[in-house]
């Protein structure tokens, strides 16, 4: 397939619908070429593939879609190869998919277990990994990961215990990642996010700032992360949550 152009290029996963899309629209306002992977929800991602295509005639910015299931590790490696030959470059991963499951300890498949592990530690592992692999040839690159607000506390959780414990990985992944990559101008974050405006459950009452958070207000925290002039900045955490869960 052929190079799109040479603008810098982010992979958004699970960029359909939600938070990924508020993501994916944001990059590609400001420029970037980007990569809209999407599992299962092939009309939304369709729609804005060609939002982004719609919005180049201005910005300059592309687009391409690209189907997969993050559980397989033939989904993942077919994503990274397909963002890499169509636009010849990686420079920011957002891994934004992470499935939720609230159901007590004792009631939990082992189906279910592997499934929230896989989809929200395993997956990012390997998407870092092979995406780093290409970044270091850059030798520049960005990786966010998604965590969740107060990961990283020891603490029981037996509602949602798999995610927790997953979350939790990826803190510790984000961190060694960081400093194991720091050497090749690749930075490695973790932003993790309370209650958004678009979750099912809006606990106002538990928030201290007595509201949701926005997608603009998580692009803003993105931006900053991923900007070039931050380039010393490494191994972070930030919690967008209006002091939920502290």
């Amino acid at each position: 397939m052929q190079i799109l152009n040479n603008q810098q290029v982010a992979i958004i996963t699970g960029a359909a619908k939600g938070l990924g899309r508020a993501i994916a629209l944001h990059l590609a306002k400001n420029g970037y070429n980007v990569v809209l992977h999407y599992h299962k929800s092939k009309e939304n991602a369709e729609k804005l593939h060609q939002e982004i295509i719609n919005l180049g005639k201005e910005t300059g910015a592309n687009a391409a879609i690209f189907q997969a299931d993050l559980n397989e590790k033939i989904g993942i490696e077919n994503l990274i190869n397909f963002a890499e030959t169509t636009f010849g470059r990686i420079d920011v991963l957002v891994n934004n998919v992470g499935n939720y499951l609230k159901k007590d300890v004792l009631e939990l498949e082992y189906e279910e277990w592997n499934e929230i592990m896989n989809n929200n530690l395993t997956s990012v592992f390997y998407l870092s990994k092979l995406s780093a692999k290409i970044m270091q040839k850059q030798q520049f690159g960005r990786i966010i990961n998604l965590g969740f607000a107060s990961v990283g506390q020891i603490k029981a959780e037996p509602m949602i215990l798999p995610y927790f414990i997953a979350k939790t990985g990826v803190l510790i992944l984000t961190k060694s990642l960081a400093k194991e990559l720091a050497k090749d101008n690749i930075n490695v974050h973790l932003i993790s996010p309370g209650v958004l405006e678009n979750s099912i459950s809006k606990p106002l009452d538990e928030i201290p700032k007595g509201r949701l958070a926005t997608f603009e207000e998580f692009c803003r925290v993105l931006d900053m992360l991923i900007s070039k002039e931050n380039d010393y900045l490494t191994g972070t955490h930030i919690e967008l949550a209006g002091g939920w869960r502290l």
